[in-house]
């Protein structure tokens, strides 16, 4: 056993080293689609892959869906096909979520068929951490008609490595057709000021949306002269019951409770807890909670009775002007009874940038579809520009900045819902939001 430690034959050195690189490619090839695997190409379709959490966003399918009808079911030479995928699963408690597996294994199916070219989504920013590298690795395009975390495109948006951790071939395949929430959060927070609140607890989901843009509103509160007494808190998703939460809230008195998160992770128990522990302010959230099935949960759990308001990108579809409202009355006619309908406009954008950079490639190739999507504004697309004019910048983000407000009541005397209050408008010469009343 002498010297046995500082004089190593050729095969101890050469075997540890070649089984690195084998466990290493495993892990490579693992990870990496495979492109065409098992599938048969047809050279005269293209298809169009959405990745959205159903039953609650069927509005998104249905938008893109409207667009390809309208476009005659083509893209220039193409015929196209639309492949609807679904990234929740229901829960223990009936709650359809989006899910990590549901959603990798979506984008791996899209950038395995050859024929399949652009995919729209996601809905949930976290889903859009899981598929954007899986499709930056074969170079095809992604819209979002939700993704609201600014740091999926901005640099200092989000962690230090964002956005360049998302784009492992470092160019940027990934584009949204809606406002980023350094625009929402901060508008959210102007708005409170707007109603006179002082001082806020912030709480969030723990999910990339709802704690990015609670850490937003949290900030911009302060940078207005708001205290803010607590948080951004993040709440355990997983429980039925917040009065211990409820009641140290309570005890601190804030004037406004913010909630950054989406409907499936309980705000509706939240608020009925801060009702319960004597809470008598406001409750604001964001866009992921203006949806019928909150609306139901908060009257099935009797938290009604508070200020409820939320902020929502662009503008709630019935509001939609010119183009737009024409649009929104076909969009009824056809889908009356959807129950998160505002969404379905992004929806039908997303498609609208999908067929038209598919024509204007000219050829069904992903890279070129890609760059033709970068190009993109309302300048190319062709119908009336239901959003108004826009266009994308080098980040990927649109130029849109409209934030609406939305309060959650019976203003039919009937129905618990969300109502239009009207938009808060952004001033980037003075970067100060105001709002408007309509």
């Amino acid at each position: 056993m002498r010297n046995r430690g500082v004089r190593l034959t050729m095969v101890e050195i050469l075997v540890p080293v070649i089984l690195a690189l084998v466990l290493g490619l495993g892990a490579f090839l693992f990870l990496t689609p495979v492109f065409g695997r098992g599938a048969q190409s047809d050279p005269g379709v293209v298809r169009i892959y959405s990745s959205v959490p159903l039953p609650d966003f069927d509005a998104i399918n249905h938008g893109i869906q409207m667009a390809i009808d309208e476009a005659g079911g083509r893209a220039g030479n193409y015929r196209v096909e639309f492949v609807p995928l679904n990234d929740a699963v229901q829960d223990a408690d009936g709650r359809w979520r989006w899910n990590t597996d549901a959603e990798l294994a979506n984008a791996r199916r899209a950038v395995e068929d050859p024929d399949g070219m652009v995919y729209i989504g996601t809905y949930n920013s976290g889903a859009a951490k899981v598929s954007i590298p899986v499709l930056n690795r074969v170079g095809m395009a992604m819209i979002s008609p939700g993704n609201t975390y600014p740091g999926l495109t901005k640099p200092g948006g989000g962690n230090a490595a964002e956005p360049w951790i998302f784009y492992p071939l470092g160019v940027r395949n990934y584009f949204r057709v809606v406002p980023a929430d350094d625009l929402q959060g901060a508008a959210g927070a102007a708005y409170a000021r707007e109603l006179g609140v002082r001082s806020v607890y912030v709480l969030d989901d723990t999910e990339l949306y709802g704690k990015g843009i609670a850490t937003i509103f949290a900030q911009s509160a302060r940078d207005l002269g708001m205290e803010v007494l607590g948080g951004p808190e993040s709440i355990d998703v997983r429980a039925q019951n917040y009065s211990a939460l409820a009641q140290k809230i309570v005890g601190l008195d804030p004037d406004l409770v913010y909630f950054g998160g989406s409907t499936p992770n309980h705000p509706d128990l939240v608020l009925r807890d801060l009702r319960n522990a004597g809470y008598g302010g406001t409750f604001m959230g964001a866009d992921a909670i203006t949806d019928d099935v909150f609306a139901g949960n908060v009257e099935n759990v009797g938290a009604e009775g508070l200020d409820l308001y939320a902020s929502v990108v662009g503008l709630p579809a019935p509001e939609l002007s010119g183009p737009g409202a024409e649009w929104y009355q076909r969009y009824i006619s056809r889908y009356p009874d959807d129950s998160a309908p505002n969404f379905a406009p992004f929806g039908y954008e997303a498609a609208r940038v999908a067929i038209s950079a598919i024509e204007r490639a000219g050829t069904k190739d992903r890279e070129a579809i890609r760059r033709a999507v970068a190009e993109t504004s309302t300048d190319v697309l062709n119908g009336g520009h239901i959003l108004g004019e826009w266009s994308f910048d080098e980040n990927g983000d649109t130029s849109l900045v409209t934030v609406s407000i939305l309060r959650l009541d019976r203003r039919d005397g009937i129905n618990l819902s969300w109502n239009y209050e009207g938009v808060m408008s952004y001033d980037p010469a003075t970067r100060t939001w105001s709002f408007r009343q309509e």
